[in-house]
């Protein structure tokens, strides 16, 4: 498959490393148990997301606003999308890490940058002199043989030359030779149209394709952000095997294979991740997926923590005070998922200066133990 190339000279160099990550972090001695390192890389137990928002203007402001103070407070995971705000959350958060680097508040490979791709979405900013979009319709990428209509579902793509395309687009976007981490977003929505069989095949295309990636330095590692998939019990016809996921991952890349990463929501309003057995595993037994990764090196990202701000006054009093250093609910609730052991990172999206100030402060607290997790389970079962 001839891959689609973008113009390296004025892109930064450079890529998230062990070394450079574990530097980042050792700024940070006083942030108790706030990285962790499921693989070589340490990420930081909260990270930014850039979902939320309008395209452009004053949003663009806020979070390239909010990359300075998390990185001020040892926040070194960012997480967004090429359809997060029509292109524009990634061109954000690309000249904020580029000023960044130019003033010295961190180096190219202390930071993971994650990014996604899969959801049909058009620039918000390639309009023409009078303001109109260049682009109505998704016709040109039918056109030029990057999509195939019938690999399009819920507007969600799952061919490897579209994403593929789309990787370039984020690499421009976001001004870095390399995408520490590149995701699929909701493979799942395939599943029930392709069946399972079929479904293999379209994943193993795609981790072909991503293997490449990583081999020619576009992206460092890839995985997949899921919604329900791996939450629904095996028996459904929307469930995600992980298992299968990997199986496919080693067939394709063998023991070296780069799939690294997989975001889920997870939080006070989905708990699923650990009090769900939604995965049935080689013996024949169910587990939690987040029991399922355990020690397998994969660094689990959660995401909608607040369950989209919905969470922010319904917080119950008792957890709350099961979670002692947390000021607020929304403090608690990242406190919840950050504290559940197999949690890497708990992606918050934020972008007001009061909220990213109260959120990058929980840092500062050391995770609750994990009996605290288990008994809210037992408590709100």
């Amino acid at each position: 498959m001839e891959e689609p190339q973008t113009e390296d000279a004025d892109l930064v160099a450079g890529r998230a490393t062990a070394k450079g990550t574990r530097r980042f972090a050792g700024r940070f001695p006083e942030v108790p148990a706030h990285f962790r390192t499921p693989d070589s890389l340490a990420f930081s137990s909260i990270g930014l997301g850039l979902r939320r928002g309008r395209p452009g203007g004053v949003d663009d402001l806020l979070y390239r606003s909010a990359v300075e103070t998390c990185l001020e407070g040892g926040v070194n995971v960012f997480d967004t999308a090429l359809s997060d705000r029509e292109f524009t959350s990634e061109r954000a958060l690309g000249r904020a890490l580029r000023r960044a680097f130019a003033e010295e508040r961190a180096a190219r490979d202390e930071v993971v940058v994650i990014t996604k791709g899969g959801e049909l979405c058009l620039d918000a900013e390639a309009v023409d002199a009078r303001g109109y979009p260049l682009q109505r319709s998704f016709q040109p990428y039918v056109d030029d043989g990057i999509i195939d209509p019938d690999q399009v579902v819920n507007g969600n793509c799952l061919g490897p030359r579209f994403l593929l395309d789309q990787i370039e687009k984020s690499r421009s976007n976001l001004g870095l030779e390399t995408i520490d981490v590149y995701l699929v977003q909701e493979p799942e929505l395939h599943l029930r149209s392709l069946g399972p069989s079929g479904f293999r095949r379209a994943l193993c295309e795609v981790f072909e394709a991503l293997e490449g990636a990583v081999k020619r330095g576009a992206i460092g590692a890839y995985g997949l952000c899921t919604w329900s998939g791996f939450l629904v019990p095996h028996s459904e016809r929307e469930h995600l095997s992980l298992v299968d996921v990997f199986e496919v991952a080693l067939e394709v890349g063998s023991a070296d294979h780069h799939l690294r990463v997989l975001q889920l929501p997870y939080g006070l309003a989905m708990g699923e991740g650990a009090g769900l057995a939604s995965q049935l595993g080689p013996d024949g037994h169910s587990t939690a997926i987040l029991d399922s990764l355990r020690d397998t090196g994969t660094a689990v990202l959660g995401s909608a923590p607040l369950y989209g701000g919905r969470l922010i006054g319904r917080v119950p009093k008792e957890v709350r005070e099961a979670l002692p250093g947390t000021s607020g609910d929304a403090q608690a609730c990242l406190q919840f998922v950050r504290s559940t052991p197999g949690m890497t990172s708990a992606i918050v999206g934020m972008r007001e200066p009061e909220h990213v100030d109260e959120n990058v402060a929980l840092a500062r607290v050391a995770p609750a133990p994990e009996d605290t997790i288990a008994n809210l389970f037992r408590r709100f079962a």
